[in-house]
């Protein structure tokens, strides 16, 4: 790597000759294309990039979507590296060629030494600040994960509550209609009936077919007169009000 372009970014301004030849002779240049993808979001920072020429655009995933964050789009812009203050540190994004050109890699503990050596104090600020964003994005990453596992919940529980409210409907209509047996069954026995009349009333029951859906009013309202008439023929009281049930059940 020559010493005199990086010479020419501003990024090096405070580096002494000395200091810029011994960091340009622990680092190498690398050609890109596009496409290619320099690092990649989550693995462990190893290098430190310095962008010489071309544009890397910085992408990050979001669930099932890539998003683009920004661009190092102009000579001197540099990502990654961490690993030189933080052992877990890992890339934030995904650094991939949209134009063609060069790039300068440091190796993250080459660069420790020379920030050890170089400016001991600034080296520590630099690690208390890596590590305090990583935590942010430890952080971060957590509250996505809770969003996502919230979303699914919800949705799991609107899958499972359609069903479930259906089902206790239905178990709601049971009671009901169970309570209304036990009621008739006890108002039988209440009125003296016999054996026999029971076993009477059990096979008409079994008899009735209920009317389907499709039969017209006209007829239903015709067997409710017939009905009608019969019960009061027979000698039952206010039969009127008895016809609609026993049509509605088919008899």
């Amino acid at each position: 790597m020559r010493t005199e372009e990086l010479r020419s970014l501003a990024l090096f301004d405070g580096l002494s000759n000395d200091q810029l030849r011994e960091l340009a002779a622990v680092g190498e240049e690398l050609h890109f294309d596009v496409g290619t993808e320099l690092f990649v979001e989550g693995r462990p920072a190893d290098f430190w990039w310095v962008l010489l020429e071309g544009r890397v655009d910085l992408l990050r995933h979001v669930g099932r979507e890539e998003n683009r964050l920004g661009s190092m789009d102009e000579p001197g812009r540099w990502a990654g590296g961490f690993r030189a203050w933080d052992e877990h540190g890992v890339y934030l994004a995904t650094g991939r060629g949209s134009l063609p050109g060069r790039a300068f890699r440091v190796p993250a503990q080459a660069l420790r030494e020379r920030c050890d050596t170089w400016f001991r104090f600034g080296a520590h600020l630099i690690e208390g600040l890596i590590r305090t964003a990583r935590n942010f994005e430890t952080v971060t990453r957590q509250g996505e994960a809770l969003v996502a596992l919230g979303n699914l919940a919800a949705g799991l529980a609107h899958e499972i509550n359609n069903p479930a409210a259906a089902a206790t409907r239905a178990v709601d209509a049971l009671e009901d209609a169970c309570e209304a047996l036990t009621s008739s069954v006890t108002g039988l026995v209440t009125s003296s009936i016999s054996a026999e009349q029971i076993t009477a009333l059990d096979k008409l029951r079994r008899e009735a077919e209920p009317a389907g859906a499709a039969e017209s009013a006209i007829v239903v309202a015709d067997r409710e007169d017939a009905l009608s008439d019969w019960l009061s023929d027979n000698g039952v009281k206010q039969g009127w009000d008895v016809a609609p049930t026993l049509a509605g059940a088919g008899l």
